[in-house]
């Protein structure tokens, strides 16, 4: 029989386990179980740059997915992973890693056109004069 939980369950558990782990508090940690959670959708839509921090403290940088029809692996059981680690296939090494989600960090945000545009459209207008003039000045 398959149990499966719903992603309320698995979201509230991260979190309580985040807190459990590392003293902080409620909100940082429910915070930080959407991401991952947002991470885990992402994934499955395709490829995504995340760090992490790995046991000796050092930062990762790690592109994962897991999206099935980019990994080429025959699964030995049906069993549902644990949520006290995040599990993914890790694109560069062609292999399963993960890591605990007290240590994750961050999904790396996608540069493109469109994020470019926004950010300079959330400049204020004597910014962008200024930045301008700065240009003509030196042209």
């Amino acid at each position: 029989m398959k149990t499966s939980t719903s992603f309320r369950k698995t979201v509230m558990l991260r979190a309580y386990h985040i807190m459990a782990t590392t003293g902080k508090e409620w909100s940082v940690c429910l915070k930080k179980a959407w991401l991952l959670f947002r991470l885990n959708k992402a994934m499955h839509n395709g490829e995504i740059t995340f760090f992490f921090e790995k046991k000796d403290g050092s930062l990762r940088k790690a592109v994962g997915t897991l999206k099935m029809d980019k990994i080429d692996y025959e699964f030995k059981t049906d069993n549902q992973p644990k949520f006290k680690t995040f599990a993914y296939f890790d694109v560069e090494a062609n292999s399963f890693r993960s890591f605990n989600i007290e240590n994750f960090m961050m999904i790396e945000p996608a540069r493109t056109p469109e994020t470019k545009a926004v950010a300079v459209i959330k400049k204020t207008p004597a910014k962008l004069i200024r930045i301008r003039r700065a240009h003509l000045k030196s042209a």
